[in-house]
Parts: C-alpha cells; structure tokens; sequence
C-alpha cells in the first residue's frame, strides 16, 4: 500500500515538473516574441552584449599593448577599439537578426509584423562603415603612426593624406566601374505566355483542367498560336528565361566586401578550423610543469641576452651593406627572430615568478593551460561539425542533412534563446579559428607582413594591421554563415542580401554555385592537417635557440 501511494505521489511531481517546463518554455516564447513584433527584451539583449563586447575589446587592447604604447596614441587605440567592436558586432548582428524575426508570432505575416529593429539600415550601416574604416581611416592611421619620427605633423598628416587617397581613389574607381558595368542580378525563371479576358471567365475557371489556359488574342480578336507549355504552370515542359535586374549601389558593396573578405577568409579559416584546437592542445601538452630554480633562470636569462646581442651586432653589420634582395631577406629573417626573442623572454618570466604575488601568478598561469584545454576539445567539435555542415549541406546540389539548422530549431523548441545562442557561438568560433589561422601563417610561414600580436609586447601598427584583417573578413563570415544556415536564418534581412542577391550576382553567381571558395577552403584544412601530422609537440621553449641564426648569411 506504501509503495503504491509512493509511486502515485512521484507521478504527481513528475507531472508537476513537466507542467513547469512547459510553463518556462511558454513564458520563454512570450518573453522573445509578441503579437506584433516588437519587443523590448530584444532591445535590451543587443544593448548588454554591445557593452560587453566593447568592454571586451578595451581589455584586449590594455593587455596585449606595448609598454612603450601607454599614455598614448590615443587616435589609433580608438581606431583599434571601434574596428574590433564593430567587427564583433558584425558577426553577431546575425543572430540578432534571426531573434528580430523569430520575435513576430507565427500566425503574423512578415508583411504585418512590426519589427523590433530596423535591420536593413542597420546591415547598410555596419557594412558602409566596414569599409570606411577598412580603405581609409585604418590605412591613413597606419601611414601617420609609423611616419618617420622626424616628420612634423603637418608632413605626416599630408604624407598620410597622399598614399590613403591614392588608395583609395583606386578601390572607387573599381567598384563604380564594375557596378555600371556588371551592376546586375540575373534570376532564372520559367516564362509563361498569358491572354486577357473578361472577369466572367471565373465562373469557368472550375471547369479547368490541369491543361487549359488563356492564350493571347490577334488583332482579329482570335487565340494565337501558343503552346501549352508556354502559358500553363501544370506542363512538364516548359521555356526557361533570364531575369536581369539592377542591384542597388549599397548591396553590391556588400557583395565586393564579402568577395574580397573570402579570398582573406579561405586561407586563414582552412588553417584556423584545423589548426586551433591542436594547437591549443599542443601548448597545453607543452606546459611547463613546475617552476625552474634561480640558476636556471639566471642561465637561460644569458642565453636570451646572448641573443639579443647577436642580433644587435648582425643589424650594425646590415647597415653597412647594400640592401639588396639578398639584404631584404637577412632582415626579414631578423625580424621573425626578435620577434621569437621577445616570446622566449615572455615565457621565461612566466615559468619564474617573482614579486610578492609570484605564487599567485604560476597558478594563473597554469590554469591559463587547462582553459586552453578545455578550448582545445570544445574547438575539435566546433570544427568537426562545421567541416561536417560544409560536407553535407553546402556542397551537394541537393544537401543531404541541414544538420546544424536542424539542432537550432531543435534548440529553440526547449527554450527560445537557446537557437540563437548556439548560432552565435558557431559565428563566432570562425572568427576566433580565422584569426588563428592569421596569426600562425603570418609568423610561421611568412606569406604575408604581418604584425604579431604578443600579450604586453603589441605595438599600435600590429593592432592596426590585425584589426583591418578582422574586419576585411566580417563581411565573409556573415555570408558563409547566410549559406551554412539557409534553413534556420530563412526570412532575416542579411539571407535577403546574400541568398536571393548576392548568389545570382553576374560574374559572382559562377564562383558562389560552383563552391570555389569552399573547395579551396577544404583543400587548405587538408593540406594543414598534413603539415600539422609532422610537426611534434609544441614546447614553451626551443631546444637549442642559437640554432635559429645559422640560417641568416
């Protein structure tokens, strides 16, 4: 008798905590959405993460800032602080976008909704302002920042002036010539072929079979000659057309900003999927495990003061040579070296702590290895399931599984926000595995100059060179993840932009329907995998640091 009243009693609290799910989940929708569209919760939401994320940035920019940055450059800190953030925003005023139009209820039509945020002018005004601060303002505060010290600033200001203006007079002339010129969208269509007649023909219409339809009238008012398949939606045959119309000047910037994002987006992000979990798990195999003596600190302490004094006595040596092709390459190879002297420095202090906080410090600074592991498993599946999403969903004509869309809908059916968060965070990882990517081309493979970016050892001109890569690459992850989550962000204003645009673009729509960038993109996380397969664990420290030089003549 006990046992039965046990066993009613927890079907009762079974019954009640389903009924509280399902309360939470109701309060969650209406919490979200409303019968008209607008809600202030949603507004509420934007305006936190802004602050957090500008908040953010500032915190990035006093950590990994130069000592000799402090107390000043404050224009290009600023520059560096809105192009961060803005670059932010823009991936992530894609989730808000989805939250903008899940918000109006389902029994609204889009047309009726009135919607919480203005999202069309709010893409303009992200992308407009992208590439201001991408071809003028980052490049005229790079050219003033690193202008020779004995310049006035009147010589610096115009010196800046001449070399952005060129610049950017050439990326007009550009996009003006090829939007007049290309400036169009073809769609293709199906053409039907329909006559006039009198409204009383809907009382027939019932008596229509599948076949019938109204042809056009001659000038002697008798039916022309026109195929059924010509004006009846019902034939299995029909005539196909091209519809051409002009795209406006706005989106058409967006699409040469998202190209141009690609062909950045591509090699980084095919090396950052692949290359950020193993690398972070690679740090953390290498950790340090305990804290070395004085002796020992003092002794690698002369090595890195042995090297510092090499390079300083290879670079009188290169000033008094030709600068030759010969001279360009000794002295970008003593470039990656200090730069490699410099993190050698920073990790030896770490592995010694001193100060009255030393001790707290080395327990900071262990657990800064087991967060990298946590990043580095997160980032394994992040990665797989991104390469699955491409695999199965983006490439194949017909997807075979809309995968990741699934889960967000699956998401938004146990609480509302739980979709979009997910959305968010898969964005995100490809900016975060982009930049990896950046910075591990950048510094180990040198395809390009670039500034690293080191904690308390980054000058202003790398911030700026980083930041510019950042926001060039916006535009294209917004759009890789327009075509990755057709399903889920069908209806947003940004898929309005790049699925019913941007895809059918003259001269683009060929790149985008034969999946150029993904192929290329796959290939790189191949060839990185590879490369990464042969490269042995990575260690805080080298083995034999004065090896680094015997390549320099």
């Amino acid at each position: 008798m006990d046992s039965s009243f046990a066993v009613v009693e927890a079907m009762q609290v079974a019954a009640a905590s389903m009924e509280g799910g399902l309360d939470l989940m109701h309060q969650g929708r209406e919490l979200l959405s409303s019968s008209t569209g607008f809600n202030w919760f949603l507004i509420l939401v934007a305006a936190v993460v802004s602050v957090l994320v500008l908040c953010g940035c500032i915190y990035l920019l006093v950590e990994y800032q130069h000592p000799e940055d402090r107390n000043q450059a404050w224009v290009p800190k600023i520059v560096v602080v809105f192009s961060m953030t803005l670059a932010i925003w823009s991936v992530l005023l894609f989730p808000l976008d989805v939250a903008n139009t899940q918000a109006c209820a389902q029994n609204i039509s889009p047309s009726a909704c009135t919607y919480t945020l203005p999202m069309h002018q709010l893409w303009y005004a992200v992308f407009i302002s992208n590439l201001v601060l991408v071809f003028l303002i980052i490049p005229f505060t790079l050219f003033f920042y690193e202008s020779d010290s004995d310049y006035t600033f009147c010589q610096k200001v115009k010196g800046s002036l001449m070399w952005t203006m060129g610049f950017l007079v050439f990326i007009i002339l550009i996009i003006v010539i090829m939007y007049l010129l290309i400036g169009y969208v073809v769609y293709p269509t199906q053409q039907l072929t329909s006559g006039v007649r009198s409204m009383n023909v809907l009382k027939n219409l019932a008596s229509f079979n599948s076949s019938a339809c109204i042809k056009p009238l001659k000038s002697n008012q008798t039916e022309a000659s026109v195929p059924d398949y010509q004006c009846s939606a019902f034939s299995t045959t029909f005539r196909s057309s091209s519809w051409k119309l002009r795209v406006s000047l706005p989106v058409y910037i967006m699409a040469i900003q998202s190209v141009l994002g690609w062909l950045v987006f591509l090699v980084f992000a095919g090396v950052g999927l692949v290359a950020a979990p193993i690398d972070w798990l690679q740090e953390f195999l290498g950790r340090p495990k305990a804290v070395i003596t004085k002796s020992e600190y003092m002794r690698r302490g002369q090595i890195v003061a042995q090297r510092a004094k090499t390079i300083m006595n290879m670079l009188t040596m290169m000033r008094r040579g030709e600068r030759d092709r010969r001279w360009r390459s000794n002295f970008q190879k003593v470039q990656r070296e200090v730069a490699l002297l410099e993190e050698d420095e920073y990790q030896l202090e770490r592995v010694f702590p001193q100060g009255e906080d030393g001790e707290v410090r080395w327990v900071l600074f262990m657990l800064g290895f087991y967060v990298l592991a946590v990043m580095a498993v997160v980032g394994f599946c992040l990665s797989c399931m991104w390469i699955a999403q491409i695999i199965a969903y983006m490439l194949p004509p017909v997807p075979l599984s809309p995968l990741l869309n699934e889960m967000f809908v699956a998401l938004d059916n146990v609480f509302p926000l739980f979709g979009v968060i997910a959305f968010a965070i898969f964005c995100l990882y490809l900016m975060v595995a982009a930049m990896k990517g950046n910075f591990m081309m950048g510094l180990n493979f040198l395809v390009i100059k670039l500034y690293p970016m080191r904690p308390g050892a980054t000058m202003m001109s790398s911030f700026l060179v980083n930041t510019a890569l950042i926001l060039l690459m916006a535009p294209a992850i917004v759009q890789f993840c327009a075509q990755a989550f057709a399903v889920y962000a069908d209806g947003t204003s940004i898929f309005d932009v790049f699925g019913n645009q941007v895809m059918y673009l003259i001269g683009l729509q060929y790149i985008y329907n034969l999946n150029i960038f993904l192929y290329a993109m796959l290939a790189i996380c191949l060839l990185t995998a590879i490369f990464l397969a042969f490269r042995g664990k990575k260690v805080w420290k080298r083995r034999n640091p004065m090896d680094a030089y015997a390549m320099i003549d």
